[in-house]
């Protein structure tokens, strides 16, 4: 019997292409599926053939040949059935789940003698209804699948006897069954090591996701956690893990891991047994893992870090003491901070993830939220996400207001990332609330709901683009949500009528950003705060360096080369690189930003600087000299080596032992070395083509500077 595993796409029918590039959502398709991975393992290991399909490795394929009369749907369901396999076995989460079951629907019209077989966590919680709506789903496996999933392929292959399979919801005539659960497995050393070998799009990775273990031992009243992996709080041992860390980085190259399990710290000698094991096999392994931030202390976060710990993923929820008592999850909000603190001294990133959007959060929660989302903001290496409370299938918080939710143009983020939904997709959330309730908004009686929808899309794109000068707002006026609440303001005023995906495409563009600089121009009162004043001004200087930087023509008819440089060479600058002149020490201002404390007029120097990019998305403020500065300006693609050096000659005098050229060269090079420029030779004729690059530049990098 020939299986085939389809994982559950993440990203997937975005209307637009910049969409779908974005840094972001290419990291977060780019995530290896282990649940499939591991039970492909498990397959092979008893001789049944297993074909994998990773979907949004598929969707990237798609977007390069997507004809316009072809939805993404239609497309990957020929796909995934040209591969001739008698068993099909979807994987569902619940942002996906309707793209999901219209996959499987084409699936079964194309073979319609091929089983369909449904799992993974949204699956598992709306298991009933999903067979009582959609006849072409054969079975449902419920919870962890490598013990039931073989023995159910056994019973298609034999009897078909589904009644003593534990795990198991099938049909029988008319009557949906539940079996009972099955046991979770209690010794994770036992199962095979997924088949990364099935992964189509492991070269293009930079990490390799690991399964650390299963379960937590926590009930959050929005989690959906217990109910796929319970409460039985399981990991792999410290041996075992360095075997499979070793065993992949022989294999395929990855030296640095995601290790995949919310609740990593909870057992602190597990991880201490982990960290030291590391620490003596003498290998340099990076990575990262999941933490509470009650369970994790200095000591621990210090060891973790001599271990090669990277990264680190708190889910802190709320800011706000009242609602971690209303959500049960019970964390103390100022070791919370000190948890983030704590690592960053040690050299660990840290995401800081919030929700707002509770039914029991007022105004006050939400600036405590805020306030803690604030501090991240000032914390270089912790990148905060604000996300908006879904209410999960099955959750305590989805039972307790099922009645009472609502579906809106802009839903909880969780549930599509893109500007606009599938209209089919669409009908079917709007046709059947109880199988695709994260869609639906839940009551906020205390808050304006508006409000807070975008306050989240403000606070994380206003982060990805001004971050340090939304921090100095934040520290020298009386907080960030009053700062929020002025700009919306102003924003509906200027750019009415915005809703929905429209909205949140605006939070998008360059457009947000040139208007809440305008907005700052006109409404900030404080204009005492020398660090509101100074990151005000190097964002208008960037802006104005952008609008000139975007008038210039690029080289064509020519190629990159490198040293050593011929005089009728071109340089130019680089995409994203743009020089400008502040009067301030922007080092020292955000050294004082990050302290949350106000700096005095000892951080008025004069200065040049340049962004250079370090990422697809990102950019880092560097200070350069003076002649470089020059030189550098200089490098539009219009003028040769030769021209810039004449302009240098005419303006700067040296020393008689280094003569003009020699420096100016000398300085080209050094530049180039750096990547903020690009030396041009002609092939022919050299003409110049309208400039074109992107000219979106996101955050100020504190460590650049």
């Amino acid at each position: 019997m020939v299986v085939c595993l389809i994982s559950a796409p993440t990203v997937a029918e975005f209307e637009e292409a910049a969409e779908a590039e974005s840094e972001q959502v290419r990291e977060s398709a780019g995530e290896l599926q282990l649940g499939v991975m591991s039970l492909a393992a498990v397959l092979q290991s008893n001789g049944c053939p297993v074909k994998l399909i990773d979907l949004n490795h598929q969707y990237y394929r798609y977007l390069s040949v997507r004809e316009s009369c072809e939805e993404f749907c239609t497309w990957a369901s020929k796909l995934i059935a040209s591969e001739s396999a008698d068993v099909y076995g979807f994987s569902s989460i619940c942002s996906s789940y309707p793209l999901s079951i219209r996959l499987a629907c084409d699936v079964k019209a194309l073979r319609p003698d091929s089983t369909i077989i449904f799992g993974g966590p949204q699956a598992s919680v709306v298991d009933a209804e999903t067979l009582l709506t959609f006849p072409f789903v054969d079975l449902i496996v419920r919870g962890e699948a490598e013990r039931t999933f073989p023995a159910l392929l056994d019973e298609l292959s034999g009897r078909k006897r589904f009644d003593n399979l534990a795990g198991l919801t099938f049909r029988d005539g008319n009557h949906i069954v539940r079996n009972p659960n099955a046991s979770v497995i209690e010794d994770l050393d036992s199962l095979p090591t997924p088949a990364y070998e099935l992964a189509e799009n492991l070269h293009e990775l930079k990490f390799a996701s690991l399964e650390l273990g299963r379960g937590c031992p926590f009930a959050c009243k929005f989690c959906s956690t217990n109910d796929f992996f319970r409460r039985r709080f399981r990991v792999k041992s410290p041996r075992r893990m360095l075997d499979e860390m070793r065993s992949i980085a022989r294999k395929f190259g990855f030296r640095r891991f995601d290790l995949v399990h919310d609740m990593f710290t909870v057992d602190r000698r597990r991880v201490v047994s982990f960290c030291n094991e590391l620490l003596s096999s003498g290998e340099k392994f990076k990575w990262s893992c999941s933490a509470r931030t009650d369970c994790v202390d200095t000591e621990l976060l210090e060891l973790m870090a001599q271990a090669g710990c990277i990264g680190i993923f708190f889910g802190v929820e709320t800011g706000s003491a009242r609602m971690q008592a209303v959500i049960d999850k019970h964390l103390d909000i100022p070791q919370a901070k000190a948890a983030i603190d704590a690592a960053e001294r040690y050299g660990i990133a840290t995401t800081v993830s919030l929700i707002t959007g509770f039914p029991e959060e007022n105004v006050a929660d939400l600036r405590d939220t805020a306030s803690l989302y604030m501090h991240a903001v000032r914390t270089p290496n912790a990148t905060p996400q604000l996300n908006l409370l879904a209410p999960l299938a099955a959750t305590p918080i989805h039972r307790q207001h099922v009645e009472e939710l609502t579906l809106d143009d802009l839903c909880s983020d969780i549930s599509h990332q893109g500007r606009f939904q599938n209209v089919v997709d669409r009908l079917l959330i709007q046709t059947h609330r109880d199988i695709f309730p994260n869609f639906y908004l839940l009551p906020t009686p205390y808050l304006d709901r508006e409000y807070v929808l975008e306050l989240r899309e403000f606070l994380l794109m206003a982060t990805a683009r001004v971050r340090w000068l939304l921090a100095a707002l934040d520290a020298s006026t009386s907080g960030i949500l009053d700062v929020f609440s002025e700009w919306r303001s102003y924003r509906v005023e200027h750019r009415c009528g915005l809703t929905g995906g429209d909205l949140r495409h605006y939070y998008r563009l360059r457009t947000f950003r040139e208007d809440f600089i305008n907005f700052l121009r006109s409404h900030v009162r404080d204009w005492s705060s020398l660090s509101v004043r100074a990151l005000f001004e190097y964002e208008v200087a960037l802006q104005q360096a952008i609008r000139e930087h975007e008038t210039l023509p690029r080289v064509a008819g020519c190629e990159r080369v490198q040293a050593p440089f011929e005089r009728q060479d071109r340089p130019q600058r680089n995409a994203r690189v743009y020089s400008f002149e502040l009067e301030w020490d922007i080092q020292a201002v955000l050294n004082h930003v990050r302290r949350r404390e106000e700096p005095d007029e000892r951080v008025r120097r004069h200065g040049f600087y340049a962004t250079r990019p370090i990422s697809k998305e990102s950019t880092r403020l560097v200070e350069i000299a003076p002649l470089g500065a020059f030189v550098l300006n200089l490098c539009t693609g219009v003028a040769t080596i030769e021209q810039i050096i004449e302009q240098f000659a005419t303006t700067f005098e040296t020393q008689e032992s280094l003569p003009p050229d020699l420096v100016c060269i000398s300085l080209l090079e050094e530049l180039s070395k750096r990547g903020f420029l690009a030396i041009y030779r002609s092939l022919g004729s050299a003409t110049m083509s309208p400039h074109s690059e992107a000219v979106e530049c996101r955050a100020l990098s504190f460590a650049g500077c």
